[in-house]
């Protein structure tokens, strides 16, 4: 049972470490890069990165992005572009979030730019890498936009760039979190279920009993510290769902596993006397 539990413990520890890599900083002086609408031309070129310097198929662009009095919607637009293979985009057109559209006005807000690079049409399966990287603001109407603290990051395979600052794990490691937990469990039950049918074992039962109850209380603790924190979805609905199910599980099974040994080591001592 220790072996589990620290296997879950690296599990958690290991999904909170960051992999984002800082790979180029954009700087614009001392001012942001401040920009209006100019009639008749509704794109404008904010940011050009000759040979980036990319060696991930997962990047993206973030920083921070200020607006005022702009009508319609707008967006930032990232265009990648492969050579012969052709130019990819990435526009910010969200309802909110970090990809969120550009309309009205707003205070300074992060926003990320991902890409995620395919090597289907390729036979070696390596993902293709960006000869160069654009950053373009797109005004409908009228409107001010100000950027600035713009880095390009890079990412190992499966992460997600998506990931909001502060946020303890991203939400692929918390699939992997809940299958691997969901699953440990599960064998963890059956094991369970054979060993304690037979009086066997009564030791190891009550006590991993008690240690998944341990978890269940963390978990559940973890899950309304992230709900109080503002965590999203993907951190606080796994945390509350395997803590009310540990909790509310052992705590009613701890009773009867301890019954039924109580009730088979009666036995065993009526038959003996017998």
């Amino acid at each position: 049972m220790k072996y589990v539990l620290a296997f879950l413990t690296f599990l958690f520890l290991s999904s909170m470490l960051p992999a984002e890599e800082l790979v180029r900083v954009v700087s614009f002086a001392k001012e942001p890069l401040t920009t209006s609408a100019v009639p008749g031309e509704q794109f404008q070129l904010l940011i050009a990165l000759d040979e980036p310097g990319i060696t991930s198929s997962v990047y993206a662009l973030k920083g921070m992005v200020r607006y005022e009095d702009v009508q319609g919607e707008g967006f930032l637009q990232m265009d990648n572009h492969f050579g012969e293979r052709g130019i990819f985009f990435t526009k910010s057109l969200a309802r909110s979030g970090p990809l969120g559209k550009i309309s009205g006005s707003s205070g300074w807000r992060p926003f990320t730019l991902p890409f995620y690079a395919s090597s289907a049409d390729q036979a070696d399966a390596a993902a293709p890498l960006p000869e160069k990287i654009t950053l373009a603001l797109y005004l409908p109407g009228s409107g001010t936009v100000s950027i600035r603290d713009v880095a390009l990051y890079q990412y190992a395979a499966g992460e997600d760039p998506l990931q909001s600052t502060g946020q303890w794990f991203s939400s692929r490691n918390a699939g992997l979190l809940g299958g691997i937990g969901g699953a440990l469990l599960g064998l963890w039950g059956a094991l369970i279920g054979i060993v304690s049918s037979r009086g066997k074992a009564r030791g190891f039962v009550l006590a991993s009993a008690n240690a998944m109850l341990v978890i269940g209380i963390v978990c559940l603790v973890g899950g309304v510290a992230a709900l109080a924190t503002a965590q999203p979805y993907a951190v606080y609905y796994p945390l509350l769902l395997i803590g009310i199910i540990l909790v509310a599980v052992m705590g009613k099974l701890r009773g009867t596993l301890s019954d039924r040994y109580e009730q088979l080591e009666l036995k065993r001592m009526q038959s003996m006397d017998a």
